[in-house]
């Protein structure tokens, strides 16, 4: 009897040993799973605020382009330093990345969205500004590049947008107001105000995403529109052909290229700091006339895009920077993804 119970009292020893043992174990592996997952998390700290840093850069390097332009000259042409950053040299003067790249895009060269309602005062000046807005934005829409079946959906989208941005609740005669808006499912209001953000378009009616974002056969409009700026101007040094279409009945696509060939060339530079050069361009001079109340050459919007890549890891930053003409810059939005 007493050799069992010796026996039983070292099994539970035993028991008691592995259970201590294994307990041991479970610690020291949670432990260092712990200390694992503290490092993961360092480092990943480190790296953000490596990409953090490293975009904020981009951005400021894009900011200085931007002043020592604006110190320079008082117009802005695609052959501008904002525009011509080199990507190589970009990376060397950041160094931590392995790859940096910033580009600059001018906001000033899209129709400007809110602008279909002018905040003139005067009445006759204010319906002037809008049958201008009006042209242009009739001859965008119905140039054949974008998903817009015909003059009627055309004039109905501009009526719908005019309604959407403007202060009341009277429906122009193809628009739609809070009335339409609230049958809709789910329902909601018509912002009356100015739009903010672009994608904002797709909430009024006749906007599709066809024709916002465009299609397999049919360009998007969006890429050649801004939410910035009221004035209505464009700068005819940036506009990309798609927009200089929209200046003139007349226009066309050998006209647009024939402008754009012309900007282009580093011996027209100086010309380009007056809006009405495009009639120095041989053979545009007779047969076009612009909407030289609505051109400029000078920018003050612009979109700052920044990506690094660091570790095989890649972070962009987008923003949209406003440049305001006593030199000042102020940063409307910045966001890193």
């Amino acid at each position: 009897m007493r050799k069992a119970r010796k026996t039983r009292e070292a099994g539970v020893a035993l028991v008691l040993t592995l259970l201590a043992v294994s307990f041991m174990i479970a610690l020291t592996v949670q432990l260092f799973s712990s200390v694992n997952l503290q490092m993961q998390a360092s480092v990943n700290l480190r790296d953000s605020v490596v990409f953090d840093a490293l975009n904020r850069s981009g951005l400021d390097l894009a900011r200085a382009a931007l002043a020592a332009d604006q110190k320079e000259n008082g117009f802005d042409s695609l052959q501008d330093l904002w525009n011509t950053l080199d990507p190589e040299a970009v990376t060397m003067l950041l160094g931590e990345g392995d790859r940096v790249e910033v580009a600059v895009a001018d906001q000033s060269g899209r129709l400007q969205v809110n602008a279909l309602v002018s905040t003139e005062q005067d009445p006759a000046r204010r319906k002037l500004e809008e049958e201008a807005q009006h042209r242009v934005w009739m001859r965008f829409l119905t140039s054949g590049l974008f998903a817009v079946e015909d003059s009627d959906r055309a004039e109905a989208l501009i009526d719908a947008i005019r309604d959407w941005i403007d202060l009341d609740d009277d429906e122009r005669e193809k628009g739609a107001e809070s009335g339409y808006y609230q049958g809709l499912s789910p329902p909601y209001a018509a912002r009356n105000g100015a739009v903010q953000h672009l994608e904002e378009l797709l909430l009024i009616r006749g906007m599709t995403p066809d024709i916002f974002y465009g299609n397999e056969e049919r360009a998007g409009i969006a890429q050649f529109l801004t939410v910035y700026g009221r004035d209505g101007k464009i700068n005819i040094n940036t506009a990309p052909a798609e927009v200089l279409l929209s200046l003139a009945d007349t226009m066309d696509d050998r006209m647009a290229q024939d402008l754009i060939e012309f900007r282009e060339d580093p011996g027209n530079r100086e010309l380009l700091a007056n809006p009405l050069w495009y009639r120095e361009v041989i053979g545009l001079s007779e047969d076009l006339n612009l909407a030289e109340g609505l051109l400029t050459v000078a920018s003050h919007y612009f979109t700052v895009t920044t990506s690094v890549e660091h570790n095989r890891i890649v972070r962009t930053g987008k923003g949209v920077l406003l440049r305001n003409d006593d030199g000042t810059q102020n940063l409307l939005s910045w966001e890193v993804r």
